[in-house]
């Protein structure tokens, strides 16, 4: 059987490599293309085209990271050809977008001036149909369940029509479970706590859940002038309450391993209804040769939280701490663009982006100050906060198709950002940062093609590590820092691409180098007086980032099965920086010394449709290895985590109904994330161990049985 299937993919690529010269830089999918499938929303016919299932599930694991403005590269998803005026939104888009108002899914690589927009590698652009009163809607109605009995039902209802030159989308959607990764309801964690000699100190077993009731009403608008002209406006509204509630039973022993308490600690966390909301807009029109295109963008977003920690033993019950925090978000962005040809073969984009954030913080701890084991309030300087960026930028994009093979896309960003706060004493601070990026693409063959990027690049300032924190766990306020600036970093990269011939897959190599100056992490703020270190985010000097990654997506058509697609992606990577304050230098093969960045990452999936039955099934394993490590003044935190699998199936019914069964931690032994903390008496350079602490934390199993339809 092995030597069966490596003779097939070996007569596969040699077919492959035969026909290399029929492939096309532009893979177009019409609809034609997607009769077979059944698909419901866009989202389902991008899945359908190879090459596109990493870009999504990308999207949707990265659904939370900020992004500083509009940017001018990234955007690897397009609707008609533009990006969307909204930030983060993409793939929610695309799950409400029917299927019957997509004319065609276009494959775009290389530099390709109709969209004035650059992507890293592969473009997906989605071409609705416009002005056609399609009057038609759909819906889908979902049970949801883990492995311990608890369930939810949610769902979402879309519905699109035209009215003369208006076309639009209004939906509405609620979420019951976290849709983050990793999804989860419900988790257990096994806690124990030793003495520096390695004697227990501390069982602790904690069983966690989170409740949630999320709204999202979404409206997508597109005007048609009769010049030509073209107005795009997307809003969305998401009121959203959760609760957070973790049962920790507590055993604490001697130094000789005697047991001397048991208790609960109870640690409650309630979000009371979040206010968030977004309009964001898109106004295109032509002068002659010259395109003006205008972006904007405005969102508010208020996230109350009130968390509290509380120890019970026997008849005692002990108020350990209390944290009630109301930050408030506020981001606004216009930017204008002007874009002609030069010659043929060049295009120039001029413009700017003007940008305001704002955070606005209430903060209000709560400690046993006085013993009698209640918490009182206590006043901090810096508890009502507020932070501001105001930034610009001047921008010129150039494209040059220089032979029918080889392009080159250049630009120039001058970005001026003004940060103030509210702080006393601080002081008011001031950066210029030129932002300089080339991209270089040559297709080797129509199916083969190299492309070299350098990029200039400053990173979204979290404006949270600006003002002080509450953390619960270990009881304790962690100090802002106003005087943070942001991350620069060179970035170079080298990729290879290629499309593999009748439409039978993709394949996708890349390495790249980044240089990063003024890398954020925890570091020495200031000693106080009486010796005590205090630490907070701050700028700790240069760190570097640097890797491989290969991706690929082949359909199976040489043992067979052409709606079968396999797809794997393997990255490998390296991020070093050095100790702020040990002075030593992290990562190199020790432990990842970047927030966030894993070893390696493993993912590997497939898909099947088999279109005579109506049905469809398929799975996506990933397995992120490696440790990864939080260094501050008093803790020092390595994690890790174990393999996850997730699968579903799909049978389309009578009267154009879809039933869809998914699984998500599916492994024999639940999803795990594992944690070992050093805790210090004083702090890390003092170097005497308090005591030694170490997690293993086990996701619940989550299912979906879900209906879905038209109307």
């Amino acid at each position: 059987m092995c030597g069966r299937l490596a003779l097939s993919l070996a007569a596969f690529f040699v077919a492959a490599d035969a026909h290399a010269q029929d492939a096309s830089s532009t893979q177009v999918y019409d609809r034609a293309y997607f009769e077979k499938y059944d698909t419901v929303t866009a989202e389902d016919m991008v899945r359908r085209v190879p090459g596109t299932s990493s870009i999504l599930d990308q999207l949707n694991s990265n659904n939370n990271q900020q992004q500083r403005g509009f940017g001018s590269s990234g955007d690897q998803i397009l609707l008609n050809g533009k990006r969307f005026a909204g930030k983060n939104q993409i793939l929610a888009a695309l799950k409400r977008i029917q299927s019957a108002n997509v004319v065609r899914i276009e494959l775009l690589r290389g530099n390709t001036a109709d969209t004035n927009v650059q992507s890293e590698g592969l473009m997906i652009n989605v071409v609705l149909e416009e002005g056609v009163s399609t009057g038609s809607g759909s819906w889908q109605a979902a049970f949801r369940f883990n492995d311990d009995d608890v369930y939810d039902t949610d769902g979402l209802i879309s519905y699109s029509d035209s009215i003369g030159s208006l076309d639009y989308i209004v939906s509405v959607r609620r979420d019951a479970w976290n849709r983050g990764y990793p999804y989860w309801r419900e988790l257990t964690k096994t806690e124990r706590y030793f003495y520096p000699n390695g004697t227990i100190r501390e069982l602790r077993s904690d069983r966690a859940s989170y409740l949630q009731n999320q709204y999202t009403v979404t409206a997508d608008l597109t005007y048609n002038f009769e010049n030509g002209d073209t107005l795009r406006l997307n809003g969305s509204a998401v009121p959203r309450e959760a609760d957070s509630n973790s049962d920790i039973i507590i055993t604490r022993y001697d130094t000789a391993g005697l047991p001397v308490q048991t208790g609960t600690e109870l640690k409650r966390g309630y979000q009371g209804w979040q206010r968030q909301w977004e309009i964001g807009g898109d106004y295109e029109a032509l002068f002659g040769a010259t395109r003006l295109n205008v972006l904007f963008i405005h969102s508010y977003e208020r996230d109350p939280n009130d968390e509290s920690r509380t120890f019970i033993s026997g008849p005692v019950t002990t108020e350990l701490n209390r944290n009630i925090r109301i930050p408030t978000n506020i981001e606004s962005i216009v930017r204008p663009t002007l874009s002609w040809a030069l010659t043929a073969g060049q295009t120039i984009e001029i413009g700017g982006e003007v940008a305001r954030n704002v955070l606005r913080q209430r903060l209000r701890p709560f400690f046993d100050l006085d013993g009698d084991r209640r918490v009182e309030e206590i006043a901090i300087p810096t508890g009502n906060a507020r932070v501001q960026e105001l930034r610009g930028e001047a921008f010129a994009n150039h494209t040059w198709q220089i032979t029918p093979a080889l392009s080159l896309n250049t630009s120039l960003i001058i970005e001026m950002s003004r940060i103030s706060n509210n702080f006393s004493g601080s002081v008011q601070h001031t950066y210029v940062y030129p932002k300089p990026r080339a991209d270089l693409r040559y297709d080797i063959t129509p199916a083969d093609q190299v492309r070299f990027k350098v990029d200039r690049r400053v990173s979204q300032l979290d404006f949270d590590i600006f003002v002080p924190q509450f953390d619960l766990v270990d009881n304790e306020i962690d100090e802002g820092n106003p005087g943070i600036r942001p991350e620069r970093e060179w970035q170079l990269e080298a990729g290879y691409q290629r499309q593999l011939p009748n439409d039978q897959g993709l394949l996708e190599f890349r390495a790249f180098y980044n240089h990063i100056e003024d890398h954020i992490a925890p570091f020495l703020l200031r000693v106080e007086p009486n010796g005590v270190r205090v630490s907070a985010q701050g700028n700790i000097g240069a760190a570097k980032h640097y890797g491989a990654e290969a991706k690929g997506s082949v359909r199976m058509t040489a043992l067979g099965l052409p709606d079968l697609t396999i797809d794997a992606r393997f990255l490998r990577q390296t991020a070093t920086a050095t100790d702020p304050f040990l002075r030593i230098k992290r990562g190199a093969g020790e432990t990842a010394a970047i927030d966030d960045i894993w070893d390696h990452e493993l993912q590997l999936g497939f898909r099947h449709d088999v279109t005579a039955w109506g049905f469809t099934y398929g799975a996506s394993y990933l397995d992120r290895a490696g440790e990864r490590l939080d260094s501050d003044i008093r803790v020092q935190r390595w994690s890790s985590a174990g393999p996850r699998l997730d699968a579903f199936a799909e049978k389309t019914l009578t009267g154009g109904l879809t039933l869809r069964v998914e699984g998500y931690g599916l492994m024999p032994q639940r999803t795990r994330e594992f944690q070992r903390r050093v805790v210090y008496s004083d702090d890390v350079i003092a170097g005497t161990v308090l005591r030694t602490e170490r997690y293993v934390t086990e996701w619940d199993r989550m299912f979906v049985i879900s209906l879905r339809g038209t109307f």
